[in-house]
């Protein structure tokens, strides 16, 4: 080995040439101990603190978009109301019901105004109208109550008819269609 700083050759394993008395290690190869970095605590922890606050909005922004089902609005309605307060809060349902008898046939009361808890009765039948008043009209519900529990009450089957609509032309069979004159 050679000294780097007078160039005589010195013996490989010693710490200074004992010529110059220089160090025996080339220049630029002292193995310098590097300084320690310390992890960026501050970054990460807000880093951690954004993804949890993303994922909470996130989750709730989800719940927030569920469908309502009819199961899930129907959980909203109480079915014994009745009376004032049936009209008071569900004037629709008040104004559907009231079309109707109760099917016990011992009360003689109308659906709006019937306690009578049997089955069929005229609690599950507010019930069905307010789940059926959730996606058709009012004179379409009652129609469909009607099919369904019947006891209509005398006079009403006249006061909400429907109205016949024809088909637009391009839906009418051909053989239907007036022949054209030319």
């Amino acid at each position: 080995m050679k000294c780097p700083e007078c160039g005589r050759h010195i013996a490989p394993r010693v710490k200074f040439c004992p010529y110059c008395g220089q160090s025996a290690s080339p220049r630029g190869s002292h193995k310098t101990p590097s300084p320690t970095t310390k992890p960026n605590w501050p970054l990460y922890l807000t880093l951690v603190i954004a993804g949890i606050a993303i994922g909470v909005l996130a989750f709730r922004w989800l719940q927030k978009q569920e469908p309502v089902t009819a199961a899930a609005t129907a959980s909203n309605f109480d079915p014994t109301l009745r009376g004032e307060l049936l009209a008071q809060q569900y004037p629709a349902v008040h104004e559907v019901a009231s079309q109707f008898n109760c099917p016990c046939g011992t009360c003689n009361d109308g659906i709006e105004v019937c306690d009578c808890e049997m089955e069929r009765g005229a609690a599950e039948i507010r019930q069905f109208i307010y789940q059926l008043l959730q996606i058709h009209e009012t004179p379409h519900a009652i129609e469909l109550v009607a099919q369904k529990y019947g006891a209509r009450k005398n006079g009403t089957a006249e006061s909400l008819q429907f109205e016949h609509v024809h088909p637009p032309a391009w839906q009418t069979p051909a053989s239907k269609m007036p022949a054209a004159s030319n």
